[in-house]
């Protein structure tokens, strides 16, 4: 497209083309031309040739940085981009390049400073490639971690109008999908000054460069008051706050214990600021010790038991040992990524199995057969602190000897926390109970008992263990160590104040709340507030009463809460809305629709869903939906009668509804039934002539070969017999 001589110059100077760069105007519509044209590469080497030609011109230097990223040649971008500040130290642009460079190096603390200077020289109006610019580096940064200066950038493109509302709205929910820790989803604002304090006109200052977004200025000021203020809360609040957009972690982290610790703070605003230095610091280094990090150990397999034969009496001794079972594995995966896999897998457990309690899983073995390249080998894997266990049961038992690799990088690490609440057990599937009272969907199904007694078992087990268990963000020290002191005591508090706020079961958030009685901190009080989303921190929302509430605060509280991930305060202002009487039926749709999916009993989500239906009745809604959460239910359940009975209502009420038909085809497939195979034909989602093939008197019932049959009945088209799908037991 022809280029407007009195257009911004695309290289940032903010001067017009025809004051900047007027002999460049044909050849910046050709570059336009081949971009347009996504003919990159052509472009790449038209604007290398302009530049050997019109050297330090700031159009071409600004484009070929761009085009070099475009075709994800960073290091040459890197070069280019630190040329154009060179010549151009003082470009929006060229420094915003840098960012880009910085960025993508791992250096985002330099990233953000160098897009802080580069908003600050374009002024009141950026270049439309300043804020493309911006969206990359949100992207880079909520990637790396750094929600912080993410949601920084966010804020400032919202509160400027820069950019679409909805490529805004698109990058806020790219930073919450990234994964922001819960003590960093509240919200701070900046804190305005004392009234009458000596030092109030520099405050006053800094804060204005802050809400300009100039925030290195505002920050370098702020920290200048440090000598003058002393335990002032909205300095310190402030540096927090701006060290956090800059990418400064540390920093930002003892900013917010300096106000946990200062004698005016609240508990809980002092408990809720530990919480967010805790994140910060992990921020600022995941490997934090001491952390639970992922092992590797190997061993050599005896010459005699070398051969194919050798290593099958090998497996029958671990078949035959009562702390191993086989374990399946997915051959294909392996290949895929050009990795040999094992001739077998076996998980080793830490007692018998028949032992009260169950056995817990310590390591995976893996047994490798003879390659050209090596010999056969075993491999134990599994989190370090259960390695030791695993090597001794599986040496005595073979007589072998396992020597751990170096560590590489790669390998996945976590706290303890994590690794105690990640545990399982080997349980036995349970007799099958006599009948319930109340008919069939009132009795637990095998797995429900499982889950329950798994579920059981690791929270016992995280009861007896954590307060004793050093960990990271105690700095080493375990809850019961920490709890003596001022500082510990706040960091154990927002630790288990995050476990009550973010558990998605009930048994977890009370199993947290146990803790405080283990260590002797009190229960918190009850919150009363008849606006809860305006007047109460995100990570107090579990602790309000929410019987006097009026529906529409209940009803704000539980989505946004939903959304932000509170899971505790989700659930409770959940069955609010059930319990009341003047929520609408959309309301208690939404509501019981929570409470479906957290439900951990399938006869807990088999109620929920008959009420679901009975909403949908009300509201003359589809309910195709409710018919697949349901099927996925029985499938699990193993109640064939209640499978058939939903695929004919679904053949008959939702045969064209291309969204339950996708839908229930993913259901069929988690549940092992090979469509494709089943009809003969190939059957995916969108695929809506397949799937009625796979439905109970669908198309493919009254053609000759293709129907679906139950083994042991007749043939499709024997005698008019009436089809039915195959489920397996």
């Amino acid at each position: 497209m022809p280029v407007d001589p009195y257009a911004a110059c695309p290289g940032g100077t903010c001067k017009k083309v025809k004051f900047c760069c007027p002999d460049l105007v044909g050849d910046l519509e050709q570059l336009d031309r081949l971009i347009e044209g996504d003919q990159i590469s052509a472009a790449l080497e038209q604007v290398k040739r302009l530049s050997e030609k019109h050297p330090r011109r700031a159009c071409l230097m600004a484009t070929q940085v761009k085009l070099e990223l475009s075709t994800k040649r960073l290091d040459e971008a890197a070069v280019s981009s630190r040329a154009f500040l060179e010549a151009f130290p003082d470009n929006p642009l060229a420094l915003a390049h840098a960012a880009v460079s910085d960025v993508i190096a791992g250096r985002v603390q330099e990233a953000a400073a160098a897009f802080d200077r580069a908003r600050e020289a374009a002024g009141g109006e950026p270049p439309e490639d300043l804020i493309r610019i911006a969206a990359t580096l949100i992207q880079a940064g909520a990637q790396a971690g750094h929600s912080g200066f993410a949601q920084g950038l966010v804020e400032w493109m919202i509160d400027r109008s820069l950019g679409s509302a909805e490529d805004r709205r698109l990058l806020a929910a790219f930073v919450g999908s990234a994964g922001v820790p819960p003590a960093l989803r509240t919200k701070v604002h900046l804190a305005e000054s004392e009234a009458d304090a000596p030092w109030q006109a520099d405050f006053d200052t800094a804060l204005g460069h802050a809400t300009a977004w100039r925030l290195l200025k505002a920050l370098t000021l702020f920290r200048s008051l440090k000598g003058v203020a002393g335990d002032s809360r909205p300095l310190f609040t402030n540096i927090a706050l701006l060290c956090e957009m800059l990418a400064r972690p540390f920093e930002a982290a003892e900013a917010w214990l300096k106000i946990a610790s200062l004698s005016g703070t609240p508990a809980d605003d002092a408990v809720e600021a530990t919480g967010r230095a805790i994140a910060l610091e992990t921020e600022a280094d995941e490997d934090r010790s001491p952390q639970v990090r992922y092992q590797v150990w190997r061993a050599g397999i005896a010459a005699a038991e070398q051969s194919a034969g050798g290593i099958e009496i090998l497996e029958d001794r671990l078949r035959q040992n009562d702390r191993l079972e086989s374990a399946p594995f997915d051959r294909a995966t392996w290949v895929s990524r050009g990795a040999v896999p094992p001739r077998s897998v076996w998980r080793v457990y830490d007692a018998p199995a028949d032992s009260v309690p169950p056995g817990r899983l310590l390591a995976s073995l893996l047994v490798f057969g003879r390659q050209t390249d090596r010999e056969s080998e075993l491999a134990l894997q599994g989190f370090a602190a259960d390695l030791g266990a695993a090597v001794a049961v599986v040496e005595n038992l073979l007589e072998v000897h396992f020597v751990a690799e170096p560590p590489t990088a790669g390998l996945p690490s976590i706290t303890p926390t994590q690794w105690l609440i990640s545990s399982q057990y080997r349980l036995k599937p349970p007799a099958t109970a006599a009948a319930a009272v109340g008919g069939p969907d009132s009795q637990p199904s095998p797995i429900d008992l499982l889950m329950e007694e798994q579920q059981g078992l690791i929270w016992k087990r995280f009861l007896e263990l954590w307060p004793d268990t050093p960990l990271p963000e105690l700095l080493g020290k375990t809850p019961r160590e920490s709890v003596g002191q001022a500082d510990g005591r706040r960091r154990v508090e927002a630790l288990i104040t995050e476990g009550e706020a973010t558990s998605r079961q009930p048994e977890a958030a009370v199993s947290w709340a146990a803790t405080r009685g283990r260590l002797g901190l009190p229960l918190p009080a009850g919150i009363v507030s008849p606006r809860p989303l305006e007047e109460v921190p995100p990570m107090r929302w579990h602790r309000v009463e929410l019987a006097g509430l009026e529906i529409g605060q209940l009803r704000g509280l539980f989505l946004t809460a939903m959304d932000a991930g509170f899971e505790s305060a989700a659930e409770r202002a959940a069955t609010e809305i059930v319990s009341r009487a003047d929520a609408t039926p959309e309301d208690r749709w939404e509501a019981l629709s929570l409470l479906e999916a957290r439900a951990t009993s399938s006869v807990r989500r088999l109620e929920i869903i008959g009420r679901l239906r009975e909403i949908a009745r009300q509201l003359q809604a589809s309910d195709g939906m409710i018919d697949i959460a349901e099927l996925r239910i029985r499938l699990q359940r193993g109640d064939q009668q209640g499978i058939m009975r939903l695929l004919d209502h679904l053949r008959r009420e939702h045969g064209r509804d291309q969204k339950v038909l996708e839908s229930l085809a993913e259901v069929l497939v988690e549940a092992g039934v090979d469509l494709s195979s089943l009809t003969g034909q190939t059957v995916g989602p969108g695929a809506a002539g397949g799937m009625s093939a796979a439905l109970p008197g669908g198309p493919a019932a009254g053609s000759a070969g293709s129907g679906i049959w139950t083994p042991g009945s007749p043939q499709p088209g024997q005698g008019g017999e009436k089809k039915t799908i195959w489920t397996p037991n």
